[in-house]
């Protein structure tokens, strides 16, 4: 890097040029050529190093190595299902299925795998089993420093090195995999670690194992003494000024960030006053360290506290990041808390009545998460947004009148005719043909048999407002005449023959007038009465070609 001392040298030389001495100048052009070549070794030192853009507030410590290709390689593994860790858990009450619905959407969308440990009721768990100091916390308390140390316990009961543990009301940036990849690569060049790096961490630790605690979660925080150990970088998915929650703006600015650099910046630093356990990673021996102090050796205060007393007396190692990637996803109602009683509906509707029109409870659309740039709740909603109607509208535009009619007919008929055309063009055949339209047919009564819907179908010409022979009375003709219906499979009537649905039998009028005694006779223009009958005398025999011609239609 080129110091001021250098500038000093190379400028030093200027007031030589305009004296014109030879000697002289050439070690001015030489100086200034020096500067010009640290300045381009300092912009492409810079320019390799973009990915992860990092500088030292306050350069104390050692390896301070550039990032090599070995270490983007290892910090490319937060690009798998676990961000890099050996494995994420997630807390959760068994009794809020709402929540873990919630976990387990976002994380299929987010290509992460999760498993749940269990929260623990406080009030299940037995006194005797309570840590030394420990029987003075309320049930709430109790049941969530049970639930804690049973995910403590569980990493140690597996072989992984590292564990990233969540709490259900979790909310990250949509970018998490970018976030943790940064922060992978300032993890392997930490400058505030006290011995150098093992081979097994250079290896295979995308964030190092010498920590025991990595806080990514915290709801409040605050620096340590130590305030000259900091390592701030460049994360462009970090949470604008504007939705940064001022206890961590105030700890950047402890740190030494200020302005425009707040909003673009996170800042790690020496684990000292962090609050809550929505979200923090362990190592093996940190699970080992605090399954020890916080349980075996005593606790005295809520899990988080004792944690952070714990990390103020030395006993643990903790690492922070500021603002953290993790947020609590509030929905302002009684649903927030686990451990609140359960409001009754009178309450409930108090509180309705209470809020204004447009702060009314909407459930997970309301919700809020500060400390996130992109919300990834936010953005379920419309990764998972469907406007299937309008899409097919959008591709393929419907075309008015062009709905095509298909009669159901019946399996057990072996040829049905289908009608290709619109109803449109149904009316305009029967028109043509002298025939009243379909709707104006007046006699609901008798439901046709699938073999005269398909000859009234296939053949538009029939005289479709004549009255159809009932089923049973077909049913009785072709018992008569058992061959006629194998011929009236195949009939087609041509335009002008005459058929026999006119000419029915002086039972099936009369049945027919029965049932629509009650209904006016309709009539259309050059046409007979569709109710018309034959003269009794006229009906005295029925032939077998009478039966099959009436079967056919």
């Amino acid at each position: 890097m080129v110091t001021l001392s250098d500038a000093r040298a190379a400028f030093a030389h200027l007031p030589y040029l305009a004296a014109g001495k030879r000697s002289r100048n050439i070690l001015f052009w030489v100086s200034l050529s020096t500067l010009f070549l640290m300045a381009a070794r300092y912009a492409m030192l810079a320019s390799s190093n973009r990915e992860y853009d990092s500088y030292d507030l306050n350069p104390a410590t050692h390896w301070n190595g550039t990032v090599d290709a070995r270490a983007r390689s290892l910090a490319a593994r937060a690009h798998n299902a676990t961000l890099g860790f050996g494995e994420i858990v997630y807390i959760s009450l068994p009794s809020r299925t709402d929540r873990q619905d919630a976990m387990h959407l976002l994380a299929s969308i987010h290509g992460l795998d999760l498993h749940l440990i269990p929260g623990v009721d406080g009030e299940a768990v037995h006194p005797k089993s309570l840590p030394d100091g420990g029987s003075h916390l309320r049930p709430a308390e109790i049941g969530c420093w049970r639930a804690h140390a049973d995910a403590w316990r569980h990493m140690l009961a597996g072989r992984q090195e590292t564990m990233l543990i969540l709490e259900d009301d979790a909310d990250f940036d949509v970018n998490i995999h970018k976030i943790f990849e940064r922060l992978s690569a300032q993890m392997q060049h930490n400058r505030l670690r006290v011995a150098p790096p093992t081979a097994r961490e250079i290896e295979a630790a995308p964030y190092g194992l010498d920590w025991d605690v990595l806080y990514l979660g915290q709801c409040s925080d605050y620096a340590s003494p130590r305030k000259d150990l900091a390592q701030a970088y460049i994360d462009h998915d970090a949470p604008q000024r504007a939705i940064m929650h001022e206890h961590f703006i105030s700890m950047l600015q402890s740190l030494g960030v200020y302005g425009k650099a707040i909003g673009k910046t996170r800042v790690i630093s020496p684990s000292y006053g962090p609050v809550c356990t929505l979200a923090y990673a362990i190592t093996r021996r940190g699970a080992q360290r605090l399954l020890l102090n916080l349980s075996y050796l005593g606790l005295s205060t809520a899990v988080d506290v004792e944690m952070l007393n714990q990390l103020q007396a030395g006993a643990i190692r903790g690492y922070t990041v500021t603002p953290p990637p993790f947020s609590a996803f509030r929905l302002n109602n009684e649903k927030d808390s686990d451990t609140k009683k359960q409001l009754s509906s009178e309450e409930i509707e108090q509180q309705k009545k209470e809020k204004d029109e447009k702060e009314k409870d909407i459930g997970n659309i309301a919700g809020t998460s500060l400390n996130i740039r992109n919300s990834a709740r936010h953005a379920m909603l419309v990764n998972l947004d469907r406007t299937n109607w309008e899409d097919y509208e959008r591709v393929i535009p419907s075309k008015k009148g062009t709905e095509t009619a298909v009669p159901v007919a019946d399996a057990s008929e072996e040829h049905v005719a289908q009608f290709s055309g619109t109803l449109e063009q149904e009316k305009a055949a029967s028109k043509e043909a002298g025939q009243a339209p379909l709707e104006e047919v007046t006699d609901s009564s008798e439901t046709p048999t699938p073999s005269v819907a398909a000859s009234n179908s296939s053949n538009p010409s029939t005289d479709s407002k004549s009255k159809e022979a009932p089923a049973d009375s077909q049913a009785e003709k072709t018992s008569e005449n058992p061959t006629s219906v194998e011929q009236s499979a195949e009939a087609v009537t041509s335009p002008g023959e005459n058929t026999a649905e006119g000419a029915g039998d002086e039972t099936n009028q009369e049945k027919s007038e029965e049932t629509t005694e009650d209904m006016t006779d309709e009539t259309t223009p050059g046409e007979d009465n569709v109710k018309q009958t034959k003269p009794k005398e006229q009906e005295a025999v029925t032939t077998a070609e009478d039966v099959s011609l009436t079967i056919a239609t």
